[in-house]
């Protein structure tokens, strides 16, 4: 989970999520799904990721151990299972049910030679990674397949029509030179209104909604899942220099996380504790409202890449790689400076795992600019994609330091 240049937001990778969802599985001691992933969704949004990392570092077992007839993906953290699983579904562009036979209790079985196929498929692929690329994930699924069953193996007919077959066109004018990332990241530290701006904050009040998948017939053969079908409100409360509560609403009940200074605490209808270790170093983070100005401090290496368009708009690649050794790419539009997508990419077994978040409807309060829709995309976004709207952004408002402070248990 990290901070995201901008208000607030939660990132949780996809891998960690699958996780934290098993997580509270068996913290809830239920296997109705419907409670299972709303317990997940509020845990994410209250910030219990050092429970998933402790969980984590106990729990993740190879895929063979956790799970039935896995024959080629041994020693796959079974973390890692079902992100793998959506990475073909989505190469292929196919359902889960074209290999496996998609009843609970049943996806073990191989009544589906597609299933067989794709264990072929696989070794196929790792083979040619080993034998050519030095066991990194060059080639993948999606390498042949491009979101189609069978791959397209003839050229498309004009694929390859040039005036002369035999020689290069006349070169034309080279591209104008690509700034260097600290130029990028200054021109979006100016955009966004200057770190004096920001210093001259105290005080933050947002309010926002946040879209979220809703299950439907959990339970049933008609299952499924409505791609931010649900929405949920939520209040943030920052004060510096390291006050922090959000106040979420859920179907479920409010959740409440916080830290003044000294103390974090979360508290739900579970009851109320006090943050782990690691839940305090992300609120910490959270709470700092120059948080945008620490982007270099960031990452371990970063530069400019090359460009893109996003929406109609040139952007800056700036790719850099982060402390826990994903791959970052973040797209700043070269007039404005502001910044329009980032990318996020995670390491699998079968190759790079996406995860997008689109910054947009960009506006100034009190001198500040402010992204107020932040839409997260993922492969399996039916499950996971989200869009928080900012509805309301307050500055040097009156909050007084005992709102920080953990409620006192009866």
């Amino acid at each position: 989970m990290t901070l995201r240049p901008g208000v607030f937001a939660l990132r949780v990778n996809r891998n960690e999520l699958w996780d934290l969802l098993r997580y509270w599985m068996i913290k809830a001691q239920t296997k109705r799904p419907a409670v299972v992933l709303a317990v997940t969704l509020f845990s994410l949004t209250a910030g219990n990721w050092a429970a998933y990392v402790a969980f984590c570092q106990q729990e993740d077992k190879p895929a063979e151990q956790a799970n039935k007839n896995i024959q080629v993906l041994e020693g796959l953290p079974n973390s890692q299972l079902l992100p793998v699983m959506h990475f073909m579904r989505t190469s292929l562009g196919v359902r889960c049910d074209y290999c496996h036979v998609a009843e609970n209790g049943k996806y073990w079985m191989d009544d589906k030679p597609a299933k067989q196929t794709a264990r072929r498929m696989i070794k196929m692929v790792s083979d040619i990674n080993k034998t050519n690329f030095g066991g990194q994930t060059v080639v993948t699924c999606n390498t042949c397949h491009r979101g189609q069953v069978k791959p397209v193996s003839i050229p498309a007919i004009g694929q390859g029509v040039f005036p002369n077959t035999t020689r290069e066109d006349p070169p034309t004018r080279p591209p104008d030179p690509l700034p260097t990332a600290d130029q990028v990241l200054d021109k979006y530290f100016q955009a966004i209104g200057g770190l004096g701006s920001f210093q001259k904050i105290n005080t933050r009040f947002i309010r926002l909604s946040s879209l979220r998948p809703k299950l439907v017939n959990g339970g049933t053969p008609k299952a499924a899942m409505i791609t931010r079908g649900e929405t949920w409100t939520m209040e943030i409360y920052q004060k510096t220099p390291n006050k922090y509560l959000a106040v979420i609403n859920t179907p479920e009940g409010t959740i409440f996380w916080g830290f003044n200074g000294k103390i974090g605490w979360v508290k739900n209808s579970r009851g109320q504790r006090e943050m782990t270790a690691g839940e305090l170093a992300q609120i910490k983070r959270q709470a700092d409202l120059l948080a945008d100005f620490k982007l270099k401090e960031r990452y371990l290496t970063i530069s400019v890449a090359g460009r893109e368009t996003i929406d109609d708009r040139e952007a800056y690649v700036v790719e850099a790689q982060s402390a826990d050794r994903r791959t970052e790419k973040l797209f700043f539009d070269s007039q404005t400076g502001l910044l329009l997508r980032r990318t996020v990419l995670t390491q699998t077994r079968l190759g790079l795992d996406p995860e997008q978040t689109d910054f947009k409807d960009y506006t100034d309060v009190d001198g500040i600019k402010l992204p107020f829709t932040v839409i997260v995309s993922y492969l399996d976004d039916s499950h996971f994609g989200t869009t928080r709207k900012y509805v309301e952004v307050k500055h040097n408002v009156s909050i007084d330091d005992s709102k920080f402070d953990p409620p006192e248990k009866k």
